[in-house]
């Protein structure tokens, strides 16, 4: 939103500036005194003074050919003056319509001729002016006004003195905070200018990346960057004001080769002109927190599918049971038997939830990504809510270009679009409505769902796409599900090497936003390996540059299908490929596989 100041706010801020001079009411001193003996000299004017404009009067620091210090601002030449930073030259003031009725025209001191420049405060505030005025009415030469101009700039650093130097002082302090705040932090900080370039780093940092400080000074943050995500220009968009802070977690590389995951943090530091200066960052060392998430998810994988099958043998027991094939049951068995059927199934479906959601955070569900356009997204995603929506009393309103292609996983999309239209049409009150609007962006597709619930806090906007995190414990008890909804749609649009987030204000509603890469630029290329596990490491590894990717798993197949840049292969079957394709072979590990990628697409 743009905010415009109001004059009253532009004149307040000037009064302002003008009593931090503190120099209002002050007696006279010699440093300004001399300034109006030499223009009434240089000038052969009558008057000149050094004239302050307070919010009612007129003050002069300064006064020769004047009785009083002070008059009312209403009457001031000078307050007209300091509304424009050029000079105000009024030749005769009885043929100005300004100030023919001015009292001190029409009386003493009778004001013929006024001539008058601004002076401005450090901080940019037009406070007052130096003038010479005269009795008889008289024109201003070009030389005649640069000498003015001169005396003028030598009052405003008269002026300006004492507050430059407390402002100086201030400044320097303000500095010493910041440098040892920067340079003690235990977490590491950097500073990068807007050539994604080092400007410095503190020896946290330093630490880390296992670079010196002043080796890191002018180094490319790039160069430090694990190649599979240098594509991702952050930086640059909080250059361009395309957003105001950035948090993602990204791996850094260490001269050595050896890499760590990074939290990072990033905001803008502006100059005094609001212009982008630099972008300061916070990483910290997650490493760790990576390998206990990675044991967490495997220890989740193993207690899931040992859960499942006794779940299912269960589960039908009881709907068999239900359904009376041991005979009629008394009507309070029927009920317990029912209850618990129905909290097997919703256990089963916890189960089922936690196992996908760790397939897609562990890049083992395999995306069948074809073109969709947005309009067959949303009338699927709507056959599968309009009957909860309707139950709610929630209507839901879809918008979307009919010409908008998507080169997606269809299935995963809709299954992410349903878990958002679900959540939303959940905490919508009954007559509210629920939209989600599907646009182009850019180079990206963005995708909106709001509701007109009660808003999420700030303070949660994120940690809502955790595991079973909800942001009311009663959440849990009224509104049902397993808290996994989200966490498995961010999976989803990050694996699309997409993106999403929520906005929201408690009380107005909440909106999720998803933003997914266009298929404009790069062209696709295709995965081929024996081993499904590499072959579904390799694509996941090319989705992550933001390359379309198919997989295949029989050579004849690949070798009918075209349109392809390049073939990405391990090595397993390669040689049953044909010898015209564009075959690329890719060699590492999983920890190096993103660099090898990255690599190979070059």
């Amino acid at each position: 939103m743009l905010i415009v100041a109001t004059t009253a706010d532009l004149e307040s801020d000037r009064l302002s500036a003008l009593h931090t001079l503190r120099i209002l009411d002050t007696p006279p001193e010699e440093r300004f005194d001399r300034l109006t003996r030499i223009a009434v000299a240089v000038f052969d004017t009558a008057i000149s003074t050094v004239t302050l404009i307070d919010e009612d009067r007129q003050w002069h620091k300064a006064c020769l050919g004047v009785d009083s210090r002070e008059d009312d601002r209403a009457v001031s030449f000078c307050s007209v003056a300091i509304e424009k930073p050029r000079p105000l030259i009024v030749p005769d003031a009885t043929q100005d319509p300004r100030f023919a009725d001015n009292r001190l025209v029409t009386g003493p001191p009778h004001i013929r001729f006024y001539a008058g420049i601004p002076l401005t405060t450090a901080t940019g505030f037009r406070v007052g002016t130096l003038c010479v005025i005269d009795t008889k009415p008289r024109a201003f030469g070009d030389e005649e006004l640069a000498l003015l101009h001169d005396l003028a700039r030598i009052a405003e650093d008269e002026l300006n003195h004492k507050e430059l130097s407390a402002a100086l002082a201030a400044w320097r302090e303000s500095e010493q905070r910041f440098r040892a705040v920067f340079h003690e932090s235990a977490i590491g900080m950097t500073m990068v200018d807007a050539d994604g370039r080092l400007v410095e780093a503190n020896l946290a940092f330093a630490a880390m990346v296992d670079i010196q400080p002043d080796e890191l000074r002018g180094l490319p943050v790039s160069a430090i960057t694990h190649p599979a995500e240098r594509d991702n220009d952050d930086v640059g968009q909080l250059f361009a004001g395309q957003i105001d802070r950035l948090r993602r977690e990204r791996r850094y590389v260490r001269p050595d080769g050896t890499w760590f995951w990074g939290a990072l943090t990033a905001s803008m530091l502006r100059d005094r002109e609001g212009r982008p200066d630099v972008a300061i960052g916070m990483i910290e060392d997650i490493t760790e927190r990576k390998e206990v998430e990675r044991l967490k998810d495997e220890l989740v994988s193993v207690v899931g599918h040992e859960l499942r099958t006794p779940l299912t043998s269960i589960r039908g027991s009881l709907g068999l049971l239900e359904a009376g094939i041991a005979g009629e049951l008394p009507q309070e068995a029927t009920d317990m038997v029912a209850i618990a059927r129905q909290n097997t199934e919703r256990l089963s479906r916890l189960v089922d939830e936690t196992l996908d959601l760790e397939r897609l955070q562990a890049g083992r569900v395999e995306l069948e990504v074809r073109g969709v356009t947005a309009l067959e997204l949303l009338q699927s995603t709507a056959q599968v809510v309009q009957h909860v929506a309707d139950d709610a009393g929630v209507e839901l309103l879809w918008e979307a270009p009919a010409d908008l292609q998507l080169h997606v996983d269809p299935d995963r999309i809709v299954q992410a679009l349903v878990n958002l239209v679900g959540n939303a049409i959940k905490f919508s009150p009954p007559g509210g409505s629920v939209r989600t609007i599907v646009k182009a962006h850019g180079s990206e597709v963005l995708i909106s769902v709001r509701d007109e619930g009660r808003g999420i806090p700030l303070d949660q906007l994120e940690a809502v796409f955790e595991r079973f995190r909800q942001v009311d414990a009663s959440d849990h008890r009224e509104k049902g599900g397993t808290g996994l909804g989200l966490p498995i749609t961010r999976a989803i649009v990050e694996q699309h090497a997409g993106r999403i987030w929520a906005e929201s204000e408690p009380g107005a509603g909440s909106t999720f936003r998803i933003t997914l890469p266009l298929p404009l630029a790069k062209p696709p290329i295709a995965v081929y390996d024996r081993r499904a596990p590499r072959r579904e490491a390799l694509a996941r590894a090319a989705r992550r540059l933001g390359r379309r990717v198919t997989t295949f798993a029989d050579p004849d197949a690949l070798a009918e299908a075209d349109g392809f840049a390049l073939v990405l292969v391990a090595g397993a079957g390669i040689e049953d490929l044909d010898p015209g394709l564009p075959v690329v072979r890719v060699e590492g590990e999983d920890e190096d596989l993103d660099a090898a990628v990255a690599e190979a697409l070059r």
